[in-house]
């Protein structure tokens, strides 16, 4: 085919999933007929079944160029993270996040419909086993955090991910649910604070241990070793003499 040709093919496609997307997300896929898409693209519903044979088939075209997007979104911008559980790696994963979800809302919003009528047939691949898909982009990087003697010990795969997937939906509720600062703070207070928590934990320790556990024999130690010191700081009533005896004594 002609390069002209191939250019004018893809330019085709492009405006005709361009119109489907915006009518799918407005209308959903049964509310929206191939009419519909032809006004809107300016193109005779003849020109959609040249290139789509059937409104399933335009649909999973749209899903499908969505998908390649955000797959390569992934794969460019955690490549460029560096040492990924630094605060500042994790503040640029927050801000590209930030920026994809607002940017690209029609694609959450085609997830939903995706959901609503066809149970998630199309978009259930994109949250199979998040952690490997983390592993495989940046194999060499999780593979230092593991290999360091002061890592936890969890697969770091699996804390990317749980970060990631936080992240996402927080802007997710913002943007899409209105959510107004639905964790009581900015949008920079809040993934700061998200990030505190991953990167500190919820307990202050000045051994830099885990906190003694409610209840426990270590607990109960602890507890009774604070009441005795207490205790023994605490004026001793019994041991001061009776000022008011004392007194009475002295005017017989």
């Amino acid at each position: 085919m002609p390069k002209i040709a191939r250019q004018r093919v893809e330019q085709n496609r492009s405006q005709i999933e361009q119109a489907a997307l915006s009518l799918f997300t407005r209308q959903g896929f049964h509310g929206t007929n191939i009419r519909d898409i032809a006004e809107l693209a300016q193109v005779s519903t003849g020109a959609i079944y040249t290139y789509f044979p059937t409104k399933d088939a335009l649909f999973e075209s749209v899903v499908h160029s969505y998908e390649k997007r955000i797959r390569d979104w992934r794969t460019k911008k955690v490549k460029n993270l560096g040492p990924p559980f630094s605060k500042r790696s994790l503040g640029m994963l927050a801000a590209e996040i930030r920026s994809f979800v607002s940017e690209h809302t029609d694609y959450w919003k085609l997830m939903y419909i995706d959901v609503l009528e066809f149970n998630n047939r199309h978009f259930a691949s994109s949250f199979h086993n998040v952690p490997e898909q983390f592993k495989w982009r940046m194999e060499a990087e999780l593979s230092e955090v593991s290999a360091n003697p002061a890592w936890c010990g969890i697969d770091p795969g699996f804390v990317l991910a749980t970060i990631y997937l936080q992240i996402l939906t927080y802007f997710l509720v913002e943007r899409l649910f209105g959510g107004n600062q639905h964790l009581g703070v900015s949008d920079d207070t809040a993934i700061r604070r998200i990030i505190d928590l991953v990167l500190n934990g919820l307990w202050r320790s000045d051994q830099g241990g885990q906190p003694t556990p409610a209840g426990s024999s270590a607990a109960k130690k602890k507890s009774a070793q604070t009441n005795a010191a207490k205790r023994k700081t605490r004026p001793n009533k019994l041991n001061k003499p009776n000022r008011v005896a004392a007194r009475n004594k002295a005017s017989k």
